[in-house]
């Protein structure tokens, strides 16, 4: 029996050890949720959650850390729900500036207990229930008094202007406030001197900061316009790749990621049938000219077209719109995919003895439709390939044609004369 009581010990000790609270999780701290970017379904399940762990976990308050352009349709009602519902006290923060925070977001600084901005960050918008949705007149009312310049009319200011997380926190202490849940008085600092005899207030309550996890930044990655165009942009330009036999399978694999990410934004937010159109329009116009083996006025015309795509993809309203900035990044970069990337990897490809075309040289073939320009197809035993002939030769369809040489993607012909 004594032989056991150490191994009894130990097991109590451990045991008990799981009933105390785990680090980070002590009473009277202050939960900062961060609620950036579009507000899905996702998101909303995510702050609800955070909210619920903070109020079990004793948390004085929680705050939002707030930089939205507003909710999608289908988050609406939850959103408000989850914070209606709340069982701790609720402060809004508009920030880091510039931040912004419209629609939806605007209302979550509304209905918060105390709601705060950084200078620069603008707030309103709120008549736009759903990020692309019509304006709707609200009967929202704000009791918001202070100095703070809104967008929209109607917003005089907010409870407070604070430049960070830190003065607002240090500000809290000792404020009592009625909230959802009854009257709070907030314990946040405590005063110090310093060395110069001067007395100032200093944080002391515990902060923890939560996020969203990966999964759910990755997924609402894909609800920025920009970011969205290039998702779908840079997808089908790859997808495109794997038609030009660059390796099996390698380039659609390499597809699927930003596709898939991609076509999540595209159920989440408004789409504009034009600027799907515009982008197939201009991939396929980009497509042409290097399946020509050129990069010349459609390939121009194509990334024209593909601008006016980044710019119409995502019916966003006045809450959400694509930048300049971004939709040429990604036009250029598709461009130069095509102009540069494609030819390159394709010749790399194709110079090695699995993909190499030499052995072509020599064989005989018939043109598949007529060559215009010199360039056209052949048919090299069932297997189609594009080909290059002098300007001058009229080449028909059904022309018996032989390979001379190999010159990157395309193969040089010439006809072959008829026995006399």
């Amino acid at each position: 029996m004594r032989r056991r009581l150490p191994f009894l010990a130990l097991v109590a000790f451990f045991l008990g050890s799981l009933a105390l609270p785990a680090v980070g999780q002590s009473e009277g701290r202050i939960d900062v949720i961060e609620l950036e970017g579009v507000i899905d379904e996702a998101k909303v399940e995510y702050l609800a959650n955070a909210l619920e762990r903070a109020a079990d976990d004793g948390a004085q308050a929680a705050i939002l850390k707030i930089d939205s352009p507003g909710a999608v349709e289908a988050a609406v009602d939850p959103l408000l729900d989850a914070i209606s519902g709340r069982e701790i006290p609720l402060i809004a923060w508009v920030g880091d500036a510039p931040a912004r925070a419209y629609g939806q977001a605007a209302d979550l600084a509304c209905l918060a207990d105390i709601s705060s901005a950084a200078p620069g960050s603008e707030i309103g918008w709120i008549s736009v229930v759903a990020v692309g949705g019509d304006e709707i007149p609200t009967d929202v009312a704000c009791p918001w008094s202070g100095p703070g310049a809104l967008v929209e009319e109607g917003f005089d200011s907010l409870d407070r202007v604070d430049a960070s997380l830190g003065q607002l926190i240090v500000w809290l202490d000792g404020q009592t406030i009625e909230t959802a849940v009854g009257e709070v008085t907030f314990e946040t600092a405590e005063e110090v001197t310093d060395d110069d005899g001067e007395t100032r207030l200093q944080q002391t309550v515990q902060v923890r900061f939560v996020e969203p996890n990966l999964w759910i930044r990755t997924l609402n990655s894909a609800l920025n316009p920009d970011a969205l165009f290039f998702f779908l942009a840079a997808g089908l330009t790859v997808a495109a790749f794997e038609f030009y036999a660059i390796g099996p399978g390698v380039a659609a694999g390499t597809a699927l990621l930003p596709i898939l990410v991609g076509a999540y934004g595209v159920a989440q937010l408004p789409i504009s049938p034009w600027g799907v159109l515009l982008l197939l329009g201009g991939l396929f116009l980009l497509t042409a000219d290097y399946q020509a083996g050129r990069f010349r006025m459609a390939s121009v015309l194509g990334s024209l077209v593909l601008v006016g795509a980044g710019q119409l993809l995502v019916d966003g309203g006045p809450t959400l719109g694509a930048s300049w900035t971004g939709t040429i990044l990604t036009v250029v970069s598709v461009g130069a995919f095509y102009a540069v990337a494609m030819p390159v990897v394709a010749r790399s490809r194709f110079s090695t003895g699995t993909f190499g075309r030499d052995h072509l040289v020599g064989r005989s073939g018939v043109a598949v439709g007529q060559f215009s320009d010199g360039a056209g197809t052949i048919d090299l035993g069932g297997a189609k390939w594009q080909a290059s002939a002098h300007r001058e030769a009229e080449i028909a369809s059904g022309d018996p044609l032989t390979v001379t040489a190999v010159r990157g993607l395309w193969l040089e012909v010439e006809q072959v004369e008829s026995p006399q």
